[in-house]
């Protein structure tokens, strides 16, 4: 009887060190969540973490990425009711 409680105690103390052995290791992906994460914010601009408000800064960045092409456009109506303008001006005074 003393040899069945011995197996099972060393059977038992066998589980318990399976049980505390690590598991898969998780540096490799947090390397590599960091360098998605570092890669995205470099994509959207900014040095800085998602955040909540990521939707609302998204936005305002679209804003600035089109605000020199609806400034040009601007600058080529303005030409163009001026050209419109002065040419008018010119008709009426011959």
């Amino acid at each position: 009887m003393h040899a069945a409680t011995r197996s099972s105690l060393a059977a038992l103390a066998l589980c318990l060190l399976a049980a505390c052995g690590g598991g898969p290791s998780t540096a490799d992906e947090d390397a590599a969540q960091a360098a998605e994460d570092e890669a995205a914010a470099e994509e959207l601009g900014r040095d800085t973490d998602k955040t909540v408000f990521d939707d609302m800064i998204q936005t305002q960045d679209k804003a600035r990425a089109v605000e020199g092409v609806t400034l040009g456009h601007k600058q080529e109506l303005d030409d163009a009711i001026e050209a419109s303008s002065g040419d008018a001006a010119a008709a009426a005074e011959e």
